[in-house]
């Protein structure tokens, strides 16, 4: 089975897209690839995928590799496009670049057979290119705001960087 997928960047105000076909059996990592460099980026950042709710809350990441040792068993070597992308499920958002933060929608536009002769994965069509700069990810610096962080995400104390976070109190030590 085929999936014709687009792929949208988070631009702000010009449309940047990429219209691909995948092997629904694919990997998540096969599909990573296609996507940066039917971008123009150059590979070498972290990515994930998440899977998201009708409101695009994020559920489940699935990174390109896993962060810990033996804690995350879907990474995207391991995962296939159909397991995560379908007819129930038919959006997934893909970060790439985590100080960036490049942006993007994924969603499967449509289920085809395989054409005999056609490789795949296949760009189909490119519209717009990437800004220089990522646009603003959209959130507040309070949305991800800690206990011990002010209100512009520094360290309250900065004598005492981890004072409240951790509950850490200097005089505890010797």
């Amino acid at each position: 089975m085929i999936y014709r997928i687009r792929v949208s960047a988070a631009t702000g105000d010009k449309p940047v897209y990429r219209d691909m076909e995948v092997k629904s059996d694919s990997t998540l990592e096969e599909l990573h690839d296609m996507i940066w460099q039917s971008f123009g980026l150059d590979g070498n950042e972290l990515a994930s995928f998440y899977t998201t709710d009708d409101e695009f809350h994020l559920i489940d990441e699935i990174p390109l590799m896993p962060m810990e040792q033996g804690l995350q068993s879907k990474v995207m070597h391991n995962t296939m496009v159909e397991d995560v992308l379908n007819r129930e499920n038919p959006r997934l958002i893909y970060i790439y670049d985590f100080l960036n933060m490049w942006q993007f929608l994924v969603e499967l536009l449509e289920e085809g057979p395989e054409i005999p002769g056609q490789s795949y994965p296949n760009l189909v069509y490119a519209h717009g290119q990437l800004p220089e700069t990522p646009p603003d990810p959209g959130f507040e610096i309070e949305d991800l705001s800690e206990p011990g962080l002010d209100d512009e995400g520094f360290f309250r104390d900065p004598d005492d960087p981890f004072g409240d976070f951790y509950d850490y109190n200097d005089d505890e030590w010797n």
